[in-house]
């Protein structure tokens, strides 16, 4: 079973950090493309279990309707779109600590920064995430 401690001390070994703060860190995939995408990691307590958020931001909120943001939930396979409270959308996986190993952490970072940079591209053209 992982804590937050060896979570961290495994990303900041196996990844180039931006952020490491004591309950967060972000790391940016860079693409072969040019493009990046940022992926922040942080925790969080749930009936006394310490859980492990990740979030990728996507577009501005007029970016995308909330129409096409329900569907596209229906074919991801890890992980849901979301807003912030400015309405910006971001793709966001939970999982917890406890059961969490080096491949079920490098997945949702993969599979997030990925899906969340094709969205950006698509809904904003843009690469500001």
């Amino acid at each position: 079973m992982p804590t937050w401690h060896e979570l961290r001390e495994h990303a900041r070994t196996a990844y180039t950090l931006v952020k490491d703060e004591e309950d967060a860190f972000s790391l940016i995939w860079q693409y072969e493309s040019g493009r990046s995408q940022q992926v922040t990691v942080s925790r969080f307590a749930y009936s006394e279990q310490d859980w492990v958020e990740f979030r990728s931001y996507v577009c501005a909120a007029d970016e995308m309707s909330p129409r096409a943001a329900l569907r596209k939930n229906a074919e991801f396979s890890l992980g849901a779109l979301a807003t912030d409270e400015d309405g910006d959308y971001f793709l966001i996986h939970q999982a917890s600590l406890a059961t969490l190993d080096p491949d079920e952490f490098a997945l949702p970072l993969r599979a997030l920064a990925m899906t969340a940079d094709h969205l950006e591209k698509q809904h904003s053209e843009r690469d500001e995430f």
